[in-house]
């Protein structure tokens, strides 16, 4: 997020007669893992009284590391936040979570009182009843799921995960860095975008794109590793995203050499297409 192009754009609406209502950060990027100037972003919000959520589906629970908390200044700021336990909160599939400031907000959204809704309240007891804060009525016990783990890990225990996903992610941005035939792109948070690049060929050419691609495809199909895309400044990227706690190093070594591996047999055949 530009915060400068961001104000503006809101003085530029309300003086065409628009009334923004809110503004969505990130709290990392779904390609490169990047987080947005939160605290900035909540200060123009505060400014103009826009509503301000956060986008952490994947990103926010590694605002619980300490050297990166930094980071995420401004994340309390937030009137609302959405994240996916099944993502970096190592939950099984599927669990997605909007956490508000105010649930009052939900609850003044959502709450419906047909005739035949008729739940019994106990004197001096509050019911909480979960169909007055979503969409949903009926609905599966997912919390369940999301609890057990968060009883199981525990903040310590996330610490450390947290950390060592992003520590893999860190190597294989270093191993991508140091071999002639891969160009290191981005790395933040436990996301790494690179490229696979043949020896001797320049830069900056639609056949890398379109030779990246076709790698991609033939390692999503290979059954040895599966990675995904990223377009970073209009470079097709492969993508490795690290949220699994049972990732090794060893993996990360292995990724590097089946996607060189992997990568000279895709050029090799897509030179000769061109041929």
């Amino acid at each position: 997020m530009n915060n400068k192009v961001l104000e503006e754009t809101i003085k530029k609406d309300i003086e065409n007669g628009l009334q923004p209502i809110m503004v969505i950060g990130t709290a990392g990027d779904v390609s490169t893992g990047v987080v947005d100037n939160l605290k900035g972003i909540s200060t123009i919000c505060k400014a103009f009284d826009l509503w301000f959520h956060i986008d952490g589906a994947y990103g926010v629970p590694a605002a619980v590391i300490p050297n990166i908390k930094n980071l995420f200044d401004g994340l309390s700021e937030a009137d609302s936040i959405a994240l996916d336990p099944h993502k970096w909160l190592y939950c099984p599939l599927e669990a997605g979570c909007t956490l508000v400031k105010n649930p009052q907000y939900l609850i003044d959204t959502f709450s419906s009182h047909p005739e035949y809704y008729n739940f019994t309240k106990t004197e001096g007891e509050t019911v909480q009843n979960y169909y007055e804060f979503g969409m949903q009525n009926s609905r599966g016990f997912r919390a369940l799921k999301v609890w057990l783990t968060l009883q199981q890990v525990g903040r310590n225990g996330y610490q450390k995960l947290i950390s060592e996903d992003i520590e893999l992610s860190e190597i294989l941005f270093d191993l991508a860095k140091k071999h002639p035939e891969l160009k290191a792109v981005s790395q933040n948070l436990s996301i790494t975008t690179f490229r696979y690049i043949p020896l001797n060929h320049k830069e900056g050419s639609d056949y890398l794109n379109k030779l990246n691609e076709e790698l991609l495809n033939e390692l999503q199909t290979s059954g040895e590793l599966f990675i995904s895309n990223a377009m970073v400044n209009e470079m097709y990227c492969l993508r490795a995203c690290i949220v699994n706690f049972r990732t090794s190093k060893k993996d990360i070594k292995e990724i590097a050499e089946i996607i060189i591996r992997e990568g000279r047999k895709a050029h090799s055949k897509l030179s000769k297409q061109k041929i």
